[in-house]
């Protein structure tokens, strides 16, 4: 009977045990370091984020708006007892259509009592767009309880509950 033993080199035991343990430590590192992914959102967060929504409507870019809604944004407006719920190309969509028969448009947004809690927050918002068209002027006024989540530097509207109402001037 043979007996084959198969030593290997220290050296060579050394390196695995040093790159397991170094995994290891990477792998320990990323569970518990904040990573901006999973950043605090602000109150001065919300109010850049106010900022920026009125300054990318009134300048009528789609692009900028698109940039401060979720991809996967659910927004419910009930307006005279119907509900309909927009998604974010349908918001978007809307939003140019009113941009598109505007000869006039403005659009504001008033954002408070802001709740955050890690990378979300809720506020109550009330958003005001002025479209003047054919010597008319037909103001949306919305009020909603808006939900953000903050990913990396960006704040994005992830969910809105609103009430709309139409005024014909």
């Amino acid at each position: 009977m043979t007996i084959t033993l198969n030593f290997q080199p220290i050296d060579k035991i050394r390196k695995q045990v040093k790159s397991k343990l170094w995994l290891g430590l990477v792998m320990a590192t990323s569970l518990t370091v904040p990573t901006l992914a999973n950043a605090e959102i602000t109150q001065r967060d919300i109010d850049n984020y106010a900022t920026a929504m009125a300054a990318a409507a009134n300048a009528k870019s789609i692009s900028r708006v698109a940039s401060l809604v979720a991809d996967d944004a659910l927004i419910s407006v009930s307006r005279k007892g119907k509900t309909t719920t927009l998604n974010k190309s349908n918001y978007l969509n809307l939003l140019q259509n009113n941009w598109s028969k505007a000869t006039q448009y403005r659009y504001d947004i008033q954002l408070n009592n802001v709740v955050s809690s890690g990378n979300q927050a809720k506020a109550d918002a009330v958003t005001t767009e002025v479209i003047v068209e054919n010597n008319g002027t037909t103001r949306l006024v919305t009020t909603s309880r808006i939900t953000f989540t903050k990913s990396g530097n960006s704040v994005l509207l992830s969910r809105a509950i609103s009430q709309l109402v139409i005024e014909k001037h």
